[in-house]
């Protein structure tokens, strides 16, 4: 017996179905990767006032639950996913609005990000951020003060719908 020699195996011709794996598996791989450096993070805030919108309770939101505004700071759980035209946090939270609803007033909520028409949001260069409708995100009341919640309104040159989107 030899000792040192290491003989190598012939390469084989993997099967069809072990190709088409392997070629599966390094499109998930590029696909993820791909997911993930297009986060684009940001804190959204109120154009007047230095209220952000926030995820509560250390970003754990409950769904269903108003999105409301709260003093900013820089911590990350005022910290927003703004790629892919939604507006998301960790755990697949998003900023949405309930169903295809359309009426001003209607609340702006948490819920799991699905990709549905009430969480497309587009920001536009004058600080409008649109969303289901063409509706504008506002602020409740008309008055951008910690706690105030977040709806949709028929959008205006009203300075509760006037954003900073900023990283």
């Amino acid at each position: 017996m030899r000792r040192g020699l290491t003989f190598a195996r012939p390469m084989r011709t993997p099967s069809p179905a072990c190709a088409s794996l392997v070629s599966a598996f390094a499109a998930l791989v590029t696909a993820l990767s791909a997911g993930c450096t297009s986060a684009k993070m940001a804190t959204i805030s109120d154009g007047t006032s230095q209220q952000c919108i926030k995820m509560p309770r250390a970003g754990y939101p409950t769904a269903e639950k108003p999105v409301r505004l709260t003093q900013c700071d820089p911590y990350k759980n005022r910290q927003w996913n703004t790629a892919r035209g939604e507006i998301s946090g960790p755990g697949t939270i998003c900023v949405s609005v309930d169903g295809n609803a359309t009426a001003d007033g209607t609340p702006v909520l948490y819920s799991a990000c699905r990709s549905a028409p009430g969480q497309i949001w587009t920001v536009q260069p004058d600080g409008h951020i649109v969303g289901v409708g063409g509706k504008c995100l506002d602020v409740k009341g008309g008055a951008a003060v910690s706690w105030a919640p977040l709806i949709i309104s028929q959008c205006s040159d009203a300075p509760t719908q006037k954003w900073r989107v900023q990283p």
